[in-house]
Formats: structure tokens, sequence, C-alpha cells
């Protein structure tokens, strides 16, 4: 029963952050299509599911770690950085591209999902060539192991990476030029790093 009320409680928060991006994102036609497209192709495949599957056939200790970041919170992050058409916008785990394509069309940025998950970023380079985002790319990889690509603004969720993950991705961040501004959410990467 627990976890009925648990799902039931979600879907009624997700309901409520997705009229909420109607009404501030969907007047925009070009986006609408965007956004609807993508939300439209996951109706019968879970997200969470896609990612849970794709885990436990890399036999990970760990494969509840899918989230989102809401829309929302993208445009407050470009707001809080002063995102610009200038800046080239990363996104360590992007999953299904929602905010590399939210950021590209609104802050009209060069932006670059990192994603694992080869469905994922499937249909995101699907869908960017279906509406000719010239400034989105995807790239299939582990953020652990490529090679990152140049970028102004990086941003990362990471409350899915295990402790002994995260120092090496903050070796990997600081070849980064001073000056590039790092976003990450639920934690300051300094706790992890002794300068």
């Amino acid at each position: 029963m627990k976890n009925l009320w648990n799902t039931i409680k979600y879907q009624w928060v997700d309901y409520q952050l997705q009229k909420e991006v109607k009404k501030r994102y969907y007047t925009d036609t070009t986006f609408s299509h965007i956004d609807r497209s993508l939300l439209t192709a996951y109706i019968f495949k879970n997200p969470y599911a896609i990612s849970k599957h794709y885990l436990k056939s890399k036999h990970a200790s760990e494969i509840h770690t899918y989230g989102e970041t809401p829309l929302m919170t993208y445009d407050l992050l470009a707001r809080a950085v002063g995102l610009q058409s200038t800046d080239t916008f990363l996104e360590l785990g992007s999953g299904r591209g929602r905010g590399i394509f939210f950021l590209s069309h609104f802050y009209h940025v060069h932006a670059i999902g990192i994603e694992r998950i080869p469905q994922f970023v499937k249909l995101s380079k699907h869908l960017a060539q279906k509406y000719n985002q010239e400034e989105v790319e995807f790239l299939c990889a582990d953020m652990l192991k490529a090679d990152l690509p140049f970028a102004t603004v990086i941003y990362l969720y990471g409350t899915s990476l295990a402790d002994g993950e995260i120092a090496p991705l903050i070796h990997k961040l600081k070849n980064y030029p001073q000056g590039t501004k790092i976003i990450s959410i639920s934690y300051p990467l300094t706790d992890y790093d002794e300068k």
C-alpha cells in the first residue's frame, strides 16, 4: 500500500510540474513540439525502468540511480550563472536530453549531453535531427571514462554517483580552464577535493 501511495504522490507532483512547464514554456511552439515529442516517446517506456534495465544488464551494484532535473530548475541554473549564447553547456548524465533541448532553445547555447544509456541518446539524436536542432549534441559515453568535450558551463546532478566515482570526476574537471562554471546539485564537489 505504501508503494501505491508513493506512486500516486509522485505522479501528482509530476502532473503539477508539467502543468507549470506548459504554462511557462509551451507558448513557444517549436519548444512545445520538441518537448511533447520527447515526452510522448516515453509514454509506454518509463525512463526509470529503461535506466534500471540498462544498469542491470551492466551488472551495476546500484540500479536505482535515474533522476531528472525539472525544466524550471534548468531555467534557474541558467539565470544564476548568467548563461549566454556564447557559452557551451555540458550536462554530465543528460538522461532523455530534455534539459539540453531546453537550454539550447531558450538560451541559444551550444548544449552537449553525455549519457551512458544508448536508448536515451538514440532518441535524443533522432529528435535533434527531426527538429533541426543544430546546437544540441548528444554523446553516448560514460562520463567517468570518456574524454569530456570543451565547455564553459558544466552541470552534474551527482546524487547517483558513489563517493569513489566523484574524486576521479573532479580530477577530470580540473583540466578545464579557470573560469569554467561547474554546477552540482545535492552537494558541493569541494567536499570531495583536498584543494
